[in-house]
């Protein structure tokens, strides 16, 4: 009998952090190294004692095995396996390992491992057996026994690990089973004829794959180089999972994403992201580090949309039959196809949602005709006008089991859907705005009827986002003093304000709003502020409305108060006219086009004159590409309508075509 020991050439921490795995990962490793030597029947074995306590793991193949001179190369050294320059095993199969560590990974398993290999030796043509034995509390040292053995008939690997660490959750014969279908799937897929067995059961993705499916997804470029990217999906029928696998170009699971997937619903699933992305990150040791890494989080993040979206149409189909009894029976509530994106989305949740509490809640749809039709309008009506409240229903309203409760809510939860019809309502709301608005501050009779504090200033007032979405209101329709103490609250600063802002004619003046927002900037906390003052449009804008809002400005410039924290002050104010005065006031030279008054230094104060042509102009244009996208048609009609039904208590007594809008409190005569 021969004996060698083969001493590793690495420090025994380093490779007590490479024998860490999951129980699961331990084993999947010794399978894979049986079927990387091209094993076609691999068996896992939980041997018991006479307590009937699992006491040892054996993992056993029929594959090539190795001979006693490449296992003092396999074992002597760390990584530089013989599979890194070879993609296909010598029978031609994809293979699997490459880093020449999955061997350390047995000893998360058990204290105890021992290697009993049989192989044909080229020179003798004999078959040899030799047996190598290895203690986790000595990593660095294999002991290699040859033993000859004439009558051995049978080739592979026999792999006992003993002394087990606990008695894991996958030593039960159902749960490996569970555990490993996912993660050998792919490879049985493409290799039908290869038998793995746990305890004697089969891991038999024939019959345990529901549906496949499989998508191509947009390359990305990681560090000069392009990576393409394929997402296959498996659904189970048994399987109780919803994971997403990183696998290398031949479909071979690297690592799972560690986070839960939601608004999936009922459905069980292993998805395959497979590139040789993965690889790369997995040898850089960077494939663990999630969402800190900015490719790996992009990537992830359509990989999961592309699930979500194939797993929103798979509800679509499923429920198709029971639309189509709902149309039949002449209850469901669209008549029409749907056009627009946003009536797609509301349609497709309005599908999944009625099916799935058609599904849980039967006895309420197995009223008559009148009846199912009343509950399916209610339901269309709380889709299109708030989505986020189905939650709250299917929560405090309907007694929905607990399952069925959660799987809808996880579907309502999904920004593919609620998010683009939440999106699509608030552009198409603000294009109904600024329509309507623009309407009444044009027409010859709207704008001499609509009042500039009580009317038009409360609109804007909750609209701002008009003059910029980052914008929130900090002051609205307070004195300088108010402004002044907003300014320092920005800043956190602790500043007394005992003395009032004055303008620089001594009084003390009141302002409309006070806008304010953050500026990305190197300098940390610097603040921009708009100060605006809305004329009624019948108004035209002056010199005493340039000296009122210069007034403002100077105001600032002129308090020492203002000057101490840094800070970008805005003028506006606002008409539908300007007269001769203003016009000559802005036509001065080396001035960019509206600008009235410009200063800077310790405070950034610029005065600007502005029509509401521009604004609204420059409000469509920001809306316009969305609006496009969404194929939405405004008309003043529409605007009108949306302002009469938001807007109606600021609109009393405003007249548009010899009509009002909303009648005044103290008539109901219409004006003709």
């Amino acid at each position: 009998m021969q004996e060698k020991v083969c001493r590793v050439k690495v420090h025994n921490d380093h490779i007590t952090k490479i024998a860490f795995a999951t129980p699961e990962n331990a084993i999947a490793e010794l399978i894979w190294n049986a079927l990387d030597a091209d094993a076609s029947v691999v068996d896992v074995l939980f041997e018991e004692n006479q307590l009937n306590v699992v006491d040892a793991i054996i993992v056993k193949d029929n594959g090539i095995g190795f001979s006693m001179e490449q296992a003092y190369s396999f074992f002597e050294s760390l990584g530089g396996s013989w599979k890194f320059l070879q993609r296909k095993s010598p029978a031609g199969r994809f293979l699997h390992g490459k880093e020449g560590q999955g061997r350390f990974k047995a000893f998360s398993l058990g204290k105890w491992v021992d290697w009993h290999v049989n192989y044909k030796s080229s020179n003798s043509n004999e078959n040899i057996l030799f047996i190598i034995t290895a203690n986790r509390d000595n990593l660095n040292e294999f002991l290699v026994k040859e033993v000859k053995k004439n009558d051995a008939k049978k080739r592979g690997v026999v792999v006992r690990i003993s002394e087990l660490s606990k008695q894991f959750k996958i030593l039960n014969s159902e749960v490996a089973l569970d555990k490993l279908l996912p993660i050998f799937a792919l490879y049985l897929k493409n290799y039908p004829q290869i038998r793995i067995t746990v305890s004697g059961g089969l891991i038999d993705v024939s019959k345990a794959i529901k549906k496949t499916f499989s998508i191509e997804l947009e390359c990305i470029e990681y560090e000069g180089e392009e990576y393409p990217f394929d997402l296959e999906i498996i659904e189970w029928i048994d399987v109780d999972v919803k994971e997403i696998w990183y696998c290398n170009y031949g479909g071979f699971p690297i690592i799972k994403y560690n986070k839960k997937i939601r608004g999936i619903g009922e459905y069980s699933f292993s998805a395959y992201l497979k590139s040789e992305f993965f690889s790369v990150l997995n040898k850089e040791n960077k494939l663990s580090l999630g969402d800190l890494n900015d490719a790996l989080q992009v990537i992830t993040e359509k990989s999961i949309k592309a699930i979500k979206d194939y797993f929103i149409q798979r509800n679509l189909q499923e429920g198709q039959e029971q639309i189509r009894n709902w149309k039949s029976e002449n209850v469901y509530p669209y008549k029409e196809e749907a056009q627009t994106p946003i009536e797609v989305a509301e349609r497709q949740i309005f599908d999944i949602v009625a099916v799935k509490l058609h599904e849980s809640l039967p006895s309420q749809y197995a009223t008559d005709q009148k009846g199912k039709a009343f509950h399916l309008r209610m339901l269309r009506q709380v889709i299109e006008s708030s989505p986020e409240d189905l939650q709250n229903i299917i929560t405090e309203v309907l007694n929905l089991p607990p399952k069925s409760r959660e799987e809808l809510s996880e579907i309502l939860q999904d920004i593919s859907l609620t998010g683009i019809i939440n999106a699509s309502k608030l552009v198409a709301d603000r294009l109904k705005f600024i329509t309507g608005l623009e309407f009444i501050l044009f027409d010859e009779e709207g704008k001499k009827s609509l009042k500039e504090r009580s009317q038009l200033h409360r609109m804007i007032a909750e609209n701002t986002w008009i003059f910029g979405p980052e914008f929130a209101v900090s002051v609205d329709d307070q004195s300088l003093t108010e402004v002044l103490r907003k300014h320092h609250e920005k800043f956190d600063s602790e500043i007394i304000i005992d003395e009032p802002v004055k303008r620089v004619d001594g009084t003390v003046g009141i302002i409309d709003l006070m806008l304010s927002r953050s500026i990305p900037s190197p300098r940390e906390d610097e603040i921009e502020h708009l100060v605006i003052e809305l004329k009624a449009p019948k108004v035209k804008v002056g010199e005493s409305e340039c000296s009122q809002i210069k007034s403002y400005a100077f105001s600032v410039i002129d308090d020492p108060r203002f000057a101490n924290l840094k800070a970008r002050w805005n003028f506006w104010i606002i008409s539908n006219e300007i007269d001769g005065y203003t016009k000559m006031e802005l036509s001065q030279e080396n001035r960019r086009n509206g600008v009235l008054f410009r200063k800077s230094g310790e405070v950034d104060v610029t005065v600007w004159v502005k029509t509401w042509s521009q604004v609204i102009k420059e409000n469509k244009h920001r809306l316009e590409f969305v609006r496009e996208k969404l194929n939405y048609g405004v008309d003043s009609k529409d605007g009108i309508q949306y302002l009469r039904k938001v807007y109606s208590q600021f609109l009393k007594g405003v007249v548009i075509d010899g009509e009002y809008l909303v009648e005044p409190e103290t008539t109901s005569i219409s004006i003709k």
